[in-house]
């Protein structure tokens, strides 16, 4: 089985043929913001339940879970438990939502230990109905070298136990994102991937979307920004 995923497939394809997404991301990735997004659309557009469980162990700011509230009136339960010091906890009932009907969205960050917790349910995660998908923001790091994505990818896939993942573009650096610098990720992307893989979508700061999608073949996901804090600016 190939490792990159569904390379012809775009998001809204992806979104109609799974009910369990894994979101792999680095610190600053934008993977949270991916999260709550796709869990938004999801319940929008369909009606069925959308369960978001919040294990990202590896940083105490800008987590889906701050939304909680928020998004119990868009029909997206987010689930999470409560850390101490940010020591890793186990949250309950993920097992039960990856097997019911309906959506199961997990936010498991970068880390190590959240890597191995979702590890836990990689028995069914390995099922036909689930994908880890991977968010690939060239203004981050971890995503400026192929060396860098295989490293990252690597050890979460094999902490997870799994062989499998659909790669989804997001170079963006937040609210401040001009349709220069999107582009410009776009082109950064396609250049570290070159001859490796190809990904058929990528996200987009909504401000900006309807002159992106006039200037690339990708499928645009147009992102609302729900993770900003009074003091950001």
């Amino acid at each position: 089985m190939d490792l990159f995923y569904g390379e012809d497939k775009t998001f809204d394809i992806i979104m109609k043929e799974k009910k369990n997404f894994v979101f792999i991301g680095e610190a600053g990735s934008g993977k949270s913001e991916i999260v709550l997004n796709v869990a938004s659309i999801l319940a929008e557009k369909t009606g069925r339940k959308v369960d978001l469980f919040d294990l990202d162990q590896t940083k105490p700011l800008y987590r889906s879970r701050d939304l909680q509230a928020t998004f119990r009136n868009k029909g997206v339960n987010i689930n999470y438990q409560d850390q101490y010091l940010d020591a890793p906890t186990i949250v309950g009932g993920v097992a039960t939502s990856l097997q019911r009907e309906g959506y199961t969205l997990l936010d498991i960050g970068g880390g190590h230990s959240a890597a191995r917790m979702a590890g836990a349910y990689s028995h069914i995660l390995s099922k036909d109905d689930s994908i880890p998908v991977y968010i690939m923001n060239p203004y981050r790091p971890w995503t400026r070298s192929i060396e860098g994505i295989d490293g990252t990818m690597t050890h979460i896939l094999r902490s997870i136990r799994l062989d499998r993942i659909y790669l989804l573009g997001n170079p963006n650096v937040g609210y401040t994102t001009t349709l220069n610098e999107f582009m410009e990720g776009l082109d950064k992307l396609n250049t570290t991937l070159e001859g490796i893989a190809t990904y058929s979508s990528a996200c987009v700061r909504r401000e900006i979307y309807e002159e992106a999608k006039s200037k690339t073949d990708k499928y645009l996901i147009p992102l609302d920004l729900y993770l900003t804090y009074s003091w950001i600016d």
